[in-house]
């Protein structure tokens, strides 16, 4: 349940905080890249995104002085490389594969698997859950108060809380 984008945005995040600053190509082609991968993550990511990307990656191993910048482009020339369906799911599809993405995902109480044991709802910071304990009633998840903090998925022990992706999610 990892995504390559999210993983790729991750490593850029902390090389251009790494960055001494001293050459341009590296400096401002992280940052670049940094939020070429943040929009592709928050739903914001076109088919140019990927070729801009892609070169830019290039300029910046190609360009940079030190050590740091010219492998600074490798995450995300390999997540390229071999996980670029995931780039493609994001942009084309709207889908996170790796459920990730918070624009792309969604949280739903299955309700077969569900025990009625009010621990999802109990742990919301945000009550988007309703339901009552072992009533026999549905628990649901409101997707407007959900910030998908994940609290729920991780508190339930019946595996009945679903991880949807895309926009078919919703």
């Amino acid at each position: 349940e990892d995504c390559m984008v999210d993983f790729a945005r991750y490593f850029l995040n902390f090389l251009r905080d790494e960055s001494c600053g001293k050459c341009s190509t590296c400096r401002e082609g992280l940052k670049r890249m940094w939020e070429l991968t943040d929009d592709i993550c928050e739903g914001r990511g076109t088919d140019q995104h990927i070729e801009r990307l892609e070169k830019l990656a290039q300029v910046v191993a190609d360009g940079s002085l030190c050590a740091l910048g010219q492998t600074a482009a490798y995450p995300v020339l390999s997540t390229l490389r071999y996980y670029r369906d995931e780039y493609v799911a994001h942009i084309e599809r709207g889908e996170c594969p790796g459920k990730v993405c918070k624009p792309f995902i969604h949280f739903h109480v299955n309700n077969e698997n569900c025990t009625g044991c009010n621990l999802c709802l109990l742990n919301c910071p945000y009550d988007a859950i309703t339901g009552e304990k072992k009533k026999g009633d549905t628990y649901a998840i409101d997707q407007e108060k959900c910030t998908k903090c994940r609290i729920c998925y991780q508190s339930c022990k019946f595996d009945a809380i679903d991880i949807k992706t895309g926009p078919q999610a919703a």
